[in-house]
């Protein structure tokens, strides 16, 4: 029996889920860019977005899972992981937050950083401070919001940071 197709439709299948996190395998240090450590990965299934399939209507997803407590909004302490996820079609959960009263919760997925008021406008600013989403984490005080029609995939929470908490 040949494997080499069924090998093929299970890639082509993935590519077209959207979403792909990193192999186990070890790799390239998680202080590269773009690449998270494998600890930081979600599986693909848990990321991508329900009701968004070609033919059907997007299902606006709240920001916060159920049960976390958190509104729309309302500015609290998060501790912000890059997720390790990368997808094709945004918006993509490219960041968990963890609350900081209650770090045993789930995270939440956010998949856009407003850290322009912490980094004045300078890129190079921002681009520290996503690093260090790959490393240690970055607290921040900061609000979710939910944009919707944000990509073929749906709505995006979108985390603004409006300041650094030591």
């Amino acid at each position: 029996m040949n494997v080499r197709p069924l090998l093929l439709a299970a890639l082509a299948l993935g590519f077209a889920a959207g979403c792909t996190t990193p192999s186990s395998s070890p790799g390239t240090p998680p202080s590269e860019p773009g690449t998270p450590s494998a600890e930081a990965a979600r599986p693909a299934a848990e990321a991508a977005p329900k009701g968004n399939e070609p033919g059907t209507e997007a299902a606006p997803t709240p920001p916060p899972p159920a049960g976390s407590e958190v509104k729309q909004g309302e500015s609290t302490v998060y501790l912000v992981k890059n997720s390790g996820i990368r997808c094709i079609a945004p918006p993509c959960p490219t960041y968990n937050a963890y609350r900081a009263d209650k770090p045993e919760a789930e995270p939440i997925p956010v998949h856009e950083l407003d850290l322009s008021a912490l980094s004045g406008g300078s890129d190079e600013r921002a681009n520290e401070l996503e690093l260090q989403t790959f490393k240690e984490g970055l607290r921040v005080e900061a609000t979710l919001e939910t944009r919707q029609n944000a990509g073929p995939a749906g709505a995006a929470t979108v985390l603004r940071a409006s300041r650094m908490i030591k």
